[in-house]
């Protein structure tokens, strides 16, 4: 996303014109012809928008929107003050032409509107912001042309330390397609270490200082043709020395979250957790303090409407909070009284949250490297694993787990196993060595780690499980990767 006058990505659909200004009659969505606003004609990869003030028996503003895009496209819109979006539309099916949305805006409302458009496959097609303000004065906005990049390709990606994937030289990152592995460019000069999208562009995060050449301290877009930094007004990235890095990343509240090992984002205070908008960095910041008082955050991911944060800190926002913490976007808060050892991964399995890493109790009880959130407190999954989890992952109808056990609810379970909701199952013979990531492409669990093995079969450093058997992802000149994968991640 970027501030009005500057362009954004949207897989190469979201070219914007310059809309002038015009008025147009107060009327419900979806009303006659008669009243459709008078939009200048639109091009297929046009959007064009203009708020219209309360008036009359329309007791609300509205926000009028020319969308002569993808059928089934449904619209968000969100106000933004002091870097905090609150929702006001969700997820509105627009036509194909002129609609008319009822926005819940108060008079005195101050700040900015964000609009973000999604395919029905949940793919963004435009994001953009625009200041209240300037809507109010000017009652019609667009944005400008500009724009030609393409995004991301569909695949798996993987990143690590490796400089080979499918015997083609690579940069420690390397996308999958189903039969062979491709370069992003001349990639990372460092280890990457998390992978998320965000806002159409692969987001890769690590201990590398530049990516394609460019400085980007640690974290980097790529767009599917070149590398780019996420630079506020104060700074670019979050490395700061080169004990800094990036180890995980997530989408929150539709703003890139990044925790790892670092005390600032964007020249920005953040204690090692921090918030991209798309044009600045900003901090988690609650009534006692900003951040994570201990390097590092290990993993995030949202459950039940809220960011949560796992690690090795004590404090969160200036709170007890014990490897585990809970952010609603405005305060940080406990989940019980936490672990006893990091939290190294998170996920959610049937609608509750999973934890695993080093600890052996969760909120006082006994658990085996692995525990679930019931909503009041914290269960062991039966007798749990016999050394740390690493990684997690829903394939099918179960949890997945990798890490460094190699025992599962008591029985033998090779670095990976499976907890269906009742019981523990090893994933055939499993891998020879430490599982460190895990995903899901095209009907299939991949496995990343410092294996080179997995089910007896030569597989280096990542293989997929269809559900009986394991293989190797390889192309012509060889299969797998050189050295570690550390990160996966499917677009």
């Amino acid at each position: 996303m970027s501030v009005f006058g500057t362009s954004t990505l949207r897989r190469g659909l979201c070219v914007f014109a310059l809309a002038a200004i015009c008025a147009w009659s107060a009327a419900p969505h979806g009303s006659a012809a008669a009243t459709t606003p008078s939009l200048p004609a639109a091009s297929d990869h046009a959007l064009y928008a203009t708020l219209l003030p309360a008036a009359g028996e329309v007791e609300t503003p509205q926000l009028a929107v020319r969308w002569p895009g993808r059928p089934g496209a449904a619209l968000s819109v969100s106000l933004g003050n002091a870097g905090r979006y609150t929702p006001l539309v969700a997820d509105r099916v627009l036509d194909t032409g002129a609609n008319l949305v009822a926005l819940p805006l108060p008079a005195e409302a101050a700040g900015a509107i964000r609009l973000l458009i999604r395919d029905v496959t949940g793919a963004v097609l435009h994001r953009s912001t625009r200041d209240l303000g300037a809507l109010r004065q000017t009652s019609a906005f667009g944005w400008p042309a500009g724009d030609t990049r393409a995004a991301a390709a569909p695949g798996l990606y993987a990143g690590g330390n490796f400089t080979q994937a499918g015997g083609a030289a690579v940069d420690r990152l390397a996308t999958w397609n189903g039969s062979a592995w491709s370069r992003l460019g001349a990639g990372p000069d460092g280890s990457v270490t998390a992978l998320v999208v965000y806002d159409g562009d692969l987001i890769a995060g690590g201990s590398f200082l530049t990516a394609g050449g460019v400085r980007v301290n640690g974290i980097a877009r790529w767009d599917g043709t070149t590398w780019s930094p996420l630079t506020g007004s104060a700074g670019t990235g979050v490395m700061t020395t080169s004990l800094d890095f990036v180890d995980a990343l997530t989408v929150f509240d539709g703003d890139l979250i990044v925790g790892g090992q670092f005390l600032r984002a964007g020249g920005v205070t953040v204690n090692h957790i921090a918030r991209w908008d798309g044009a600045e960095w900003w901090p988690l910041t609650g009534s006692g303090g900003t951040g994570v008082d201990v390097p590092s955050v290990w993993d995030l991911t949202v459950h039940d409407g809220a960011l949560i944060v796992g690690g090795g800190f004590s404090q969160a926002g200036g709170t007890a909070a014990n490897r585990i913490a809970r952010w609603t976007g405005s305060a940080w808060s406990t989940l019980g009284t936490g672990f006893n050892g990091d939290v190294l991964a998170l996920a959610v399995f049937d609608g509750a949250l999973v934890a695993t890493g080093g600890f052996t109790q969760a909120g006082g009880t006994a658990a085996g490297y692995v525990a679930e959130w019931t909503g009041g407190g914290w269960a062991a999954l039966g007798a749990g694993l016999n050394a740390e989890g690493r990684a997690l992952t829903v394939f099918g109808a179960a949890l997945v787990v990798g890490g460094t056990f190699t025992e599962a609810g008591g029985a033998a379970a090779n670095y990976l196993a499976r907890w269906d909701g009742s019981g523990w199952s090893a994933l055939g013979g499993g891998t020879e060595d430490i599982v460190l990531a895990l995903a899901v492409h095209n009907g299939r669990l991949i496995a990343g780690g410092f294996f080179t093995r997995a089910g007896g079969s030569a597989v280096n450093h990542v293989a997929g499980w269809n559900g009986s058997a394991w293989s190797a992802l390889g192309g012509t000149a060889g299969v797998g990767t050189d050295a570690g994968v550390y990160a996966l991640h499917t677009v």
